[in-house]
């Protein structure tokens, strides 16, 4: 029989209990509650958020690009071939879920007296519409007829709005050559869908068009395009499936063979991520500060109890109790204290992310959050981390107040009121 851990559910403050310390146990507690429900939410939203964030970028554009190996940094680069190899290996690695091919071409575009840059992206029958389904808002999405290049082009809402278009409507987009002396090339397209990601990134800039009109103004074959789009099954670690991608392309770039180069989204948009990266920082902060906060308040309440059971301590010394053993009364006390605390805030933190996940109550500007509601992920691992390093930290700092039980002296202690 733990004796120890006996006398500890013997002096466990009760609910119906007139005892001085009921209180400030109670706070304690709360605190603890509080802390763990609000660590467990900041985290939710924080790898909600990432999470979203990611799989926009990810979405619309890919984990890993392929790219002509001419350090160009640009939408405009040298061409690549989609008639190798290459491609039909990529597509047989069992890491990578789609490869499909794209070009880019920046241009200005001018409607009703309002000039904008912009990016055409060109894509054929091998792209992955998911994403922009997902988030297409009117129209549809591009078929790509076999015997001519359509005009028809998906737009964003932002620059629908900007440019005054609607569906159906036509826009003109003008290509300015790199060569000063060559004339500056035109494309006429329709709108046929709009769609609208609330990332700036994306929704400032890009259309989606038939990757025929880019071939045709960069005087390129049917097989060039200006690279390829690898999407994997698991993008957590970019920089190891990296180095699978470029197993399969090669590192050799001797000129009698196409020079390609392989890089990571997180390499081209370094902006984003480093961004987000810095959410981490926020979550350790909060974290550490709710973990100090819990600690604190169960170091009072525990101080209140070892005064309250004063006299207690003086009949266990002079009954031979050793030191060790008292404290360990107290540690158990506190432990357990600690473990209702930790219930109450699972259930109340758990609680509040599920009806956010599943009803949405707290919205956000999507101009400046790039999303219309807090977005919410929870993890079992993260909760079940959290708990345990709660639990741990804050029995640990219990170790303190009990120090005080060795410097109780027997016969005072029993004369103690």
């Amino acid at each position: 029989m733990n004796t120890e851990l006996y006398i500890a559910r013997k002096i466990l403050p009760r609910r119906n209990s007139e005892a001085i310390s009921n209180p400030i146990v109670n706070i304690a507690m709360i605190a603890i509650a509080l802390g763990l429900a609000v660590m467990i939410i900041a985290v939710s939203v924080i790898v909600g958020f990432k999470s979203t964030i990611s799989e926009q970028i990810f979405g619309f554009s890919s984990h890993i690009e392929i790219v002509n190996f001419d350090m160009n940094s640009s939408f405009e680069s040298l061409p690549v071939r989609t008639d190798s190899t290459l491609l039909a290996e990529l597509r047989n690695e069992e890491k990578i879920t789609h490869v499909q091919i794209y070009a880019t071409k920046p241009a200005l575009v001018k409607v009703n007296n309002t000039v904008r840059g912009i990016v055409v992206k060109g894509i054929d029958d091998s792209y992955n519409w998911k994403f922009i389904q997902d988030h297409l808002v009117e129209g549809e999405i591009l078929s790509f007829p076999s015997d001519t290049t359509t005009d028809d082009a998906v737009i964003s809402r932002k620059l629908a709005n900007l440019l005054q278009l609607s569906l159906g409507d036509k826009f003109t987009t003008s290509f300015v050559p790199n060569d000063s002396n060559k004339k500056v090339r035109k494309r006429r397209f329709v709108v046929h869908g709009i769609y609208e990601t609330h990332l700036n990134e994306i929704d400032d800039r890009f259309i989606l068009a038939d990757i025929r009109h880019i071939q045709d103004l960069n005087n390129w074959e049917s097989n060039q395009c200006t690279g390829y789009e690898v999407f994997l099954n698991d993008y957590k670690n970019l920089d190891i499936q990296k180095e699978t991608v470029q197993d399969i392309v090669g590192f050799d770039i001797s000129p009698d063979i196409q020079k390609l180069r392989v890089q990571t989204l997180q390499e081209t948009t370094p902006q984003i991520f480093d961004w987000l990266s810095l959410l981490d920082m926020n979550a350790w902060l909060i974290i550490a500060l709710m973990v100090l906060v819990a600690g604190m308040n169960m170091i009072t309440g525990l101080l209140v109890i070892i005064l309250e059971k004063t006299t207690m301590i003086g009949v266990l010394k002079s009954l031979g109790a050793q030191n060790v053993s008292i404290r360990k009364i107290f540690v158990y006390v506190g432990s357990m204290l600690i473990g209702k605390g930790l219930l109450w805030g699972n259930i109340v933190g758990i609680g509040l992310c599920l009806i956010q996940y599943y009803f949405h109550p707290f919205g956000l500007d999507p101009s400046i959050y790039f999303m219309s509601y807090v977005p919410i992920k929870l993890n079992v691992f993260y909760i079940v981390l959290l708990n345990a390093g709660t639990f741990i930290l804050t029995s640990l700092m219990l170790i303190l107040p009990s120090v005080l039980v060795t410097k109780i002296s027997p016969s005072e202690a029993i004369r103690f009121d």
